[in-house]
């Protein structure tokens, strides 16, 4: 799937007309602390508020094979279509209240996140990625053919490591925030006050790929 195909997909995502879509029992995530999605195209939205329960709903279509699942202390989410039309006007939505720390990997065909909280180690690996982050993860790494990614950092955490084909990124930190970065790109446009990186230190922010438009800074 190219780079414009994989965008215009993303596009589709989360469109949802809840009379097509039929909503799996709820599971408990009081003893998770991570969770590894794959599967298709879905959209995720996770947070890790105290005052919620912590469960796991997801949101899908009657000719969608789905397994969640807890085993030990991971939760197991697969999304498959049982359709032959691609894409569809319906994406399957897994919905998260998980205890602060708690790592994710989604590592679907697909996928639109927004993740509000506090997380443990977050890997995404996709054709296609749609993020928004706000609060904290403890490492961010991001690899997809075509991503846009929103960040709200409230602390940025210990990396962020970001590399697709296409790249459309803005990540903003607390003023005050130590932060490095390094782009590598074939094209690459990046709005920064923040000076790149130099010397041998790891950067915070280390973005790679062919097209790049990239905005890091500080909120105002």
């Amino acid at each position: 799937m190219g780079s414009l195909q994989t965008l215009a997909f993303l596009a589709g995502l989360g469109t949802a007309d809840p009379s097509a879509a039929e909503m799996a029992a709820p599971v408990d995530l009081s003893g998770v602390d991570a969770v590894v999605v794959t599967g298709e195209g879905l959209s995720v939205a996770a947070t890790t508020d105290p005052a919620r329960p912590l469960l796991a709903a997801l949101r899908r279509t009657e000719d969608c094979a789905t397994t969640l699942k807890v085993d030990g202390h991971v939760l197991t989410v697969d999304v498959r279509e049982q359709s032959s039309i691609w894409p569809r006007d319906y994406r399957p939505t897994l919905s998260l209240n998980l205890r602060p720390g708690t790592g994710l990997a989604l590592r679907p065909a697909a996928v639109e996140a927004t993740l509000d909280g506090r997380f443990g180690a977050v890997a995404v690996q996709a054709h296609a990625a749609r993020l928004s982050l706000s609060g904290r993860a403890r490492t961010l790494d991001l690899t997809a053919n075509a991503v846009q990614a929103t960040l709200r950092a409230d602390d940025p955490g210990e990396a962020i490591r970001i590399q697709a084909d296409a790249a459309d990124l803005d990540l903003s930190f607390r003023r005050g925030t130590p932060v490095s970065w390094v782009v590598d790109a074939r094209m690459s446009l990046v709005d920064s006050a923040i000076p790149a990186a130099a010397g041998d230190r790891p950067p915070l922010v280390s973005i790679k790929g062919d097209f790049v438009r990239a905005r890091i800074g500080y909120d105002d």
